[in-house]
């Protein structure tokens, strides 16, 4: 075991009352009650667990008033934790330290996740700001589109009212047709009964002597 070590008494009263700043002398008197890396963070635990062996080293501080510190003397000799007490207590700073070691990694994680999602949030406004124009002639090409469509439409429409106006133009052709063609084979039997071969009409033959005027009036002897 470690010889006793001498230190202020004001530093064993500021361990005692169990200041919130820890002060070099402090930590320096942790350290080598407990023989382990202390510092300020630490040193309210380390005092804690060395409180009640200051104690025990110098039964006389837990009865001094607040006014008899000093008649104590200006310096306390003192030495390490026992053994058990001393396992116990760097066992405790050893995990305190892991766990401390360990929210380190966790912070920084965080801090990583967090600028990356910062970095993410800003690339996510990069790419709606690229992505809205396009939008924008998404929506006018479906507003063309659906003009087209309409034209199209209309069109159809359109084609499909010509169809139909042709449909009975040729309907009405066809009967058309059809007379003309009854009248073409009136014609053509018509030659054979009153006309000659040529296609002429038929005059009724010869004309008659008297042009259809009946006796000749100037045959007779008293005219």
């Amino acid at each position: 075991m470690a010889e006793a070590k001498v230190f202020p008494m004001n530093t064993f009263v500021s361990c005692l009352k169990g200041a919130q700043a820890a002060d070099g002398s402090q930590i320096e008197l942790l350290s080598f009650l407990t023989q382990g890396e202390v510092d300020a963070e630490f040193a309210p635990i380390a005092a804690a667990l060395s409180k009640a062996w200051i104690y025990e080293q110098e039964p006389q501080l837990a009865k001094a008033a607040a006014g008899d510190i000093a008649g104590l003397g200006e310096k306390v000799a003192i030495k390490p934790l026992p053994t058990a007490a001393l396992a116990q207590a760097q066992a405790i700073l050893t995990q305190m330290s892991e766990l401390r070691a360990a929210n380190a990694t966790l912070s920084a994680q965080v801090e990583k996740l967090t600028k990356e999602a910062s970095e993410k949030a800003d690339e996510v406004k990069v790419l709606k700001a690229k992505l809205k124009p396009l939008e924008e002639q998404a929506a006018a090409g479906d507003v063309k589109l659906q003009v087209s469509n309409s034209k199209m439409d209309e069109h159809i429409k359109k084609l499909e009212q010509l169809m139909e106006e042709v449909a009975k133009v040729k309907a009405q052709g066809v009967v058309v047709a059809g007379v003309a063609g009854g009248a073409a084979a009136g014609d053509a039997a018509a030659p054979a009964a009153g006309g000659d071969a040529s296609g002429a009409p038929s005059v009724g033959g010869e004309p008659e002597a008297d042009f259809g005027l009946g006796s000749n009036p100037f045959a007779d002897a008293n005219w």
